[in-house]
């Protein structure tokens, strides 16, 4: 066990300058393209973070161990609310937006139910699997849009406000390369993870709900806490409503077209409704406004209650 703890803390070194560096090159993105941050964070960042998620769900899948798969799925987007914006949250990293969140959040609404009562409903998982990877690829089209559309109306004040940033070759490469530095730090984690897990004896579905979850949940985390500016804030809220939306319907629906059983315990679904319920909640009762901090530390007594539970 003492061999794997250098990888495992090389990776969290790696994210974490991964992390820093992705949410420095973002800010830069949206203001050469003079898109609201949130569209940027509900794409450009969202992808970026869930990097590890699709890279452990895939492989997971190529193993047939469904149980990880659906469970880093389920387990990331628990997490991303009770532990990630609970940290954002009390930091006062968070910053709710008056228009676009509200829409997202329900975008986050209809992927969390499709996802629930879609694979139930369709008997083919391969079918419910390209309708997942369609809706992903349709919503990312209509965010780009929307963001498009906002610069020259109700984001045009705000955008054209700042200061101007050329899109150049360094700019996407530096993207390119945070983005690699993300997905590896966060493989070479769960990695370590796992290999430390065969000593526990616990079950992958467990390790996948938990552990494996926190882990590929690490660049959402480090992005929020590296969030302290206005427009940055915006960018983490838009990162944790995104990276559900994509773990849902991207991820999910990707490892539905390869792999199609799902061992998750219905009390597991129901605590991903839970959470998406408190996330929607926030996002609608303090538009333009910081989130008060006691409800930070309610989602993180949510966070362990829902690790106790797991076996």
């Amino acid at each position: 066990m003492i061999s794997l703890l250098p990888a495992f803390f090389l990776g969290v070194v790696l994210l974490l300058f991964s992390a820093d560096s992705f949410v420095k090159v973002s800010s830069k993105v949206w203001l050469a393209f003079k898109i609201s941050p949130l569209v940027i964070g509900t794409t450009v960042v969202a992808i970026g973070t869930s990097l590890p998620e699709l890279a452990v769900s895939l492989i997971a899948s190529a193993k047939n161990d469904q149980g990880l798969a659906v469970g880093n799925i389920i387990g990331s987007n628990i997490v991303n609310v009770f532990l990630v914006l609970a940290v954002g949250i009390l930091l006062g990293n968070i910053n709710i937006g008056t228009n676009k969140t509200q829409r997202n959040a329900l975008v986050l609404v209809l992927a969390t139910m499709g996802y629930l009562f879609l694979s139930v409903l369709i008997p083919s998982a391969r079918v419910f699997g390209l309708i997942m990877v369609f809706s992903a690829v349709v919503f990312t089209f209509f965010e780009v849009q929307m963001g498009i559309v906002g610069r020259n109306n109700e984001d045009k004040k705000y955008v054209n406000g700042k200061k101007n940033c050329k899109f150049s070759s360094k700019l996407f490469w530096a993207l390119v390369f945070s983005s690699l530095g993300i997905a590896g730090g966060g493989f070479a984690v769960v990695h370590s993870i796992e290999k430390i897990s065969l000593l526990t004896g616990y079950s992958t579905t467990v390790l996948g709900l938990s552990i494996t979850a926190i882990a590929t949940s690490l660049p959402e985390l480090l992005t929020t806490v590296f969030c302290c500016k206005k427009d940055q804030g915006k960018i983490a809220t838009g990162d944790i409503l995104g990276s559900n939306i994509y773990n849902l319907l991207l991820i999910g629906g990707i490892i539905s077209l390869f792999s199609p059983t799902k061992t998750i315990l219905m009390k597991d679904f129901v605590v991903l409704g839970m959470a998406t319920f408190c996330l929607v909640f926030l996002v609608f009762r303090y538009p333009g406004r910081k989130v008060p901090r006691k409800f930070g530390i309610i989602l993180l007594l949510f966070f362990f209650a829902y690790m106790f539970t797991l076996r």
